[in-house]
């Protein structure tokens, strides 16, 4: 499945995107982040450019953040799959994700760790959630639902772009 995009959004216009959310929030709602983002580039904390080396790596592998809904009844949560995939070789990580407060913010964590050979299970862990103050988050910056990206920044100050496909 490929995805269906016009235009990226340049570094300077997230720069912006980003004082905005903080101001007055992004106004992503729980609607618009469910679906298979496939990862496009990234930016390293305190970089106005993009990582080519990471991006390159990532695309390669065919990163993808995987965002489902949990229950009907809570608008908040979701089932959340990080996976990449090389050939028939596929790791994928599977948790919880919620969404929180106006900018929003996604905090997440993983709860199982599995590694695919074809349909077979090499590796199949289940991992320890961590403290609430130490999950992992993306503090989503904008979503374009024309051009189909989405950008966050995550808890290590790193950049990120993904199309929906």
């Amino acid at each position: 499945m490929k995805p269906i995009t016009k235009d990226l959004p340049k570094i300077k216009d997230i720069k912006q995107l980003e004082r905005n959310s903080q101001k007055e929030g992004s106004g992503i709602v729980y609607e618009e982040l469910l679906g298979i983002w496939m990862f496009q580039y990234v930016c390293k904390n305190g970089s106005d450019e993009i990582d080519n080396f990471s991006s390159s790596i990532l695309q390669v592998f065919s990163a993808r953040l995987e965002l489902n809904k949990k229950d009907s009844e809570n608008n908040l949560n979701f089932e959340i799959k990080n996976s990449i995939s090389c050939g028939l070789l596929n790791i994928i990580f599977t948790g919880s994700a919620s969404l929180k407060g106006l900018r929003p913010l996604l905090p997440f964590y993983f709860d199982n760790f599995k590694v695919n050979i074809g349909n077979f299970s090499i590796i199949n862990k289940s991992i320890k959630k961590p403290k609430e103050k130490e999950m992992p988050f993306f503090s989503l910056i904008g979503i374009s639902k024309v051009d189909n990206w989405m950008c966050a920044r995550g808890r290590g100050g790193g950049l990120a772009i993904w199309i929906k496909s």
